[in-house]
Order: structure tokens, then sequence, then C-alpha cells
């Protein structure tokens, strides 16, 4: 029962994905959120080569793991993305909490170098231990330092008298609380290990995917009613590259 919920709501949410994908395109919001358009293709690639492959299967299992190495480098640039609309107010605030953001990455990977050394490493799909647990130190704190990056700025907004763009606002809580949700659901994911059974275990596993999906569900959903067109005064990306 739970396996076919996971499965459903595995669909439900590649769905809310692809709408997700429409709506930006739709409202050309490409033409400003140049990485954050490359993020919704990536995650309904991924999304749906993963369904595509069978869940648990080896094919899905590889997919997961490589797809780990690009998200690793995609997620700065997102977050960088995110202040784009409001470029020219935020240009030097964002170039400061790059430093927080190179800090946080860094912090993040010594963490989870100390982390994987006490984890106990399988080598399930012929890639190496080592491989494995780069691309979870590499995820892991990729996310972290975006976060951070994200909550930097906004504390700092929020004490200007700095109107925010309707999309602007979007974004940021968008990936700031979808970056927070992958951090929580990594170390529940890694405390899937423990349970004393292999049947404790695949339960858990299948209340980990339906609560994450059905989260992702939500947040995008929220996502897709609230985006609006950019104002047509507003620079291109083009334009603003030369701001």
């Amino acid at each position: 029962m739970l396996h076919q919920a996971s499965h459903w709501t595995e669909i439900a949410g590649i769905t809310v994905s692809a709408i997700l994908l429409y709506r930006v395109l739709a409202l050309r919001l490409y033409r400003v959120y140049l990485f954050i358009t490359l993020a919704c293709v990536l995650d309904l690639f991924f999304a749906g080569a993963m369904l595509w492959s069978g869940k648990g299967s080896q094919a899905s299992d590889r997919i997961s793991f490589y797809s780990s190495f690009i998200y690793a480098f995609v997620y700065p640039m997102v977050a960088w993305d995110v202040f784009e609309e409001m470029k020219t107010q935020v240009g030097k605030l964002r170039r400061l909490a790059i430093v927080r953001l190179i800090s946080g990455l860094f912090f993040a990977v010594v963490f989870g170098l100390i982390m994987a050394a006490s984890i106990n490493s399988s080598n399930a799909n012929g890639e190496s231990a080592f491989t494995y647990t780069l691309a979870l130190v590499l995820w892991a704190g990729s996310t972290t330092a975006s976060f951070a990056f994200l909550l930097t700025i906004y504390r700092v907004l929020r004490t200007q008298p700095i109107v925010r763009p309707n999309n602007t606002n979007v974004w940021m809580y968008y990936y700031g609380l979808s970056f927070l949700s992958g951090v929580v659901f990594c170390f529940l994911w890694l405390a899937v290990p423990l349970a004393k059974s292999e049947a404790a275990r695949e339960v858990a596993k299948d209340v980990l995917d339906i609560a994450s999906t059905t989260f992702d569900i939500i947040l995008t959903s929220w996502c897709i009613l609230k985006l609006r067109a950019v104002a047509s005064d507003l620079p291109s990306a083009s334009e603003n590259a030369r701001l």
C-alpha cells in the first residue's frame, strides 16, 4: 500500500514540476531567471528519468547519484539568480554574501567528511564508497551554503526600505524552504539504516518518499500560483549583465 502511494505521489510530483516549468516559460521568466529555468528543466528531467527507470532500480539509483554532482553546482547559481529581478538594488549585497556562501560550503564539506567517516558505506552499484560520499558531501554542502546565502540577504532586506518584486519573494521562499527541507530529509534518510529489520527500513523509505514528495508538491503548487510576469520596463538578463 505504501509502495503504491509513493509511486503515485512521484507521478503527481512530476506533473507539478512540469506545470512549474510551463509557467516559467509562459510568463517568459527565463529572460531574467536563467539558472532557475535550468533548475526547473533538470528537476523535471531527472524525476522523469528516475520514474521511467523504476523506483529502487540500479539505473534509478545511478541517476540520483550523478544528479547530486550536477545540483551541487547548480544550486549556488540558483540562489544567486533569485535576486536577479532586483539586481541593481542588491548587487553589492549579493557580492558580499558570496563570502558567506563559500565559507558555508567549506564548513559543510568538513562536517560531511567527518560524518561520512563514521558511516559504513557500501558499494551496491559498482561505484566506490568514496565517490558516493563525495556526491553526498558536495550536495549537502551546496544546499546548506545556498540556504545560508538566501538567509543572509533576506535578513538584510528586512531591515532596509526596499520593495521586493513579487517573483523575488516567491523564489526566495520557494528555494529557501526547498533547500532547508532537502537537508532535513537527507539526515532522515541517513537514519533509515538504523532500523532493526528490513521490513522497518522499507516502510521508513516509503514514508520518507511520500512525505518529501508531498511537501514538494505543496510548495511547488504555491509557487505556481504566486508567480507573475515580469514588468515590461525591467531590463532583460542580457541588459542586466551590462549594469
